[in-house]
């Protein structure tokens, strides 16, 4: 039992997401957060499921080292020795009590949830749990064995027995509900700050004020930041980010303009862009066709409660706005979910495609086919990317489909992710004794304003007290 505090490095490093870290005091180990890293050995279309596949993660160091996180069969003769080898170190730390925390519901930072053993606590905040219940309904992921505990934003609670370690949940600004960092307060007594994933130029800015000053005010002394947008070509120049706020404007514009069908890409967790959405297409006179995949999501999401949409009127337009298409190729909805959203048929679709806008997620992109080649081909449609999958603008398979049918390509995405100038400028701000930039494929980059940087080493162990004394 190790009698002083620590921390332990798994994942995120020299990468974007799959961040996994551990704090461990005696029996504690707190976990947070479990995501896979983008671009790591597994895809879509490289998988593994539950429960075997926790052994595939973590004989492929994709997964923390921790014996008891996952469900026993998955663990049954995988032992300690193997995972040090793998790992390269002769200290794996474990921990009887595992808690684990989930910043928020984007798969690098919440992919491993199926597998976590039953009973394990988990938390987040309220508005990430009805994201997560609503991704599970939507058949995108697979639920958890694991208990989880929503809390509310600024909630503190103790983590151990004594009430040494105490956690206090902070929301922050990014493009999901409820994406939370925290407060830690260890065991002997630092303060660490995580701000999980945050960004300056959406519609909750203010929160990361608020983050800052709670920071101050707690003397946070070791903070750890997310740093995906550090680069090369941004270290010298802040780049110009569109306004959350803006993009739905922009897609109001081309409903508004557009003379044939329009198609819609925006990722479904990101629910209040949804909303957004929502309420362009009707203030466009169109309607807003989904298939049942993404129309659960929206709609469990919202059924248990974003409290970010509290009031908002997507909320009471949403069964007058949306449609649902049945696609053979959806994903497999919960039975349990009962749409309120009339259907509508591809020919109702076909038939008068100026009506309609169609959300396209990139899995779908087959269904173009016939909502182009069937009806009225005389108007060219139009296809509004923001932020959905892919992740780029210049995928070669999406622009393959709009080639093949001349469709009108408008990228009006905005992302979730800090500039480096707004990460460097949040940290002199905390005034932190240390600073740990993460979630980055370039941390070195980063200009923490002559505060004292530490970058962690895949599986690096280190004391508290010592890497507050880091120079």
């Amino acid at each position: 039992m190790n009698e002083q505090d620590q921390i332990t490095f798994y994942s995120g490093m020299n990468t974007i997401g799959g961040v996994q870290i551990v704090y461990g005091y005696k029996e504690l180990g707190f976990v947070f957060d479990l995501g896979l890293p983008m671009g790591g050995l597994f895809n879509e279309y490289v998988k593994t499921k539950p429960p075997l596949g926790a052994r595939h993660y973590m004989l492929t160091r994709s997964a923390p080292p921790l014996l008891n996180l996952y469900s026993p069969e998955a663990m049954e003769d995988l032992t300690m020795e193997q995972l040090q080898e793998i790992w390269k170190r002769q200290e794996l730390p474990q921990y009887p009590n595992l808690k684990v925390f989930i910043s928020h519901i984007h798969q690098d930072h919440m992919a491993l949830l199926p597998y976590v053993s039953e009973g394990t606590p988990i938390y987040m905040s309220k508005d990430a749990y009805a994201v997560y219940r609503a991704v599970v309904a939507s058949g995108e992921y697979g639920d958890t064995k694991g208990r989880i505990i929503a809390l509310e934003d600024l909630q503190e609670i103790a983590l151990d027995e004594e009430g040494k370690v105490r956690l206090t949940i902070i929301e922050v600004d990014h493009d999901t509900p409820g994406c939370s960092g925290f407060i830690l307060k260890t065991a002997s007594g630092t303060k660490i700050g995580f701000t999980a994933d945050w960004r300056r130029h959406g519609r909750h800015s203010h929160r990361m004020d608020r983050f800052i000053e709670l920071c101050r005010n707690e003397g946070v002394e070791v903070l750890i930041t997310e740093g995906t947008r550090l680069r090369p070509n941004t270290l010298f120049r802040q780049p110009e980010d569109r306004l959350e706020t803006n993009v739905a404007v922009r897609y109001r514009e081309v409903a508004e303009q557009a003379a044939g069908l329009v198609y819609v890409n925006i990722l479904g967790r990101n629910v209040e862009r949804v909303a957004d959405f929502i309420l362009a297409t009707k203030e466009a006179g169109r309607t807003l066709v989904m298939d049942a995949s993404t129309a659960a999501l929206w709609y469990e999401a919202t059924r248990i409660g974003i409290a970010a949409l509290a009031g908002n009127a997507a909320l009471t337009l949403a069964e007058e706005v949306i449609r649902v298409l049945p696609t053979l190729n959806s994903l497999s909805v919960d039975s349990s979910v009962v749409l309120p959203y009339k259907t509508i048929s591809l020919s109702e679709v076909t038939a008068n495609k100026a009506q309609y806008c169609v959300y396209l997620p990139y899995n779908q992109l087959p269904l173009m086919a016939e909502l182009e080649c069937l009806g009225d081909r005389s108007q060219i449609s139009h296809y509004v990317h923001a932020d959905g999958n892919p992740l780029t603008a210049n995928d070669e398979t999406l622009h393959r489909w709009l080639t093949e049918f001349g469709v009108q390509y408008h990228y009006f995405a905005t992302g979730g992710h800090a500039a480096p100038q707004e990460i460097s400028d949040l940290t002199a701000r905390i005034q932190p004794k240390v600073v740990i930039p993460l979630h980055s494929v370039h941390p070195t980059l980063f200009d923490s304003r002559s505060i004292p940087r530490f970058y962690p080493v895949y599986g690096e162990t280190v004391q508290i007290d010592k890497l507050l004394a880091h120079k």
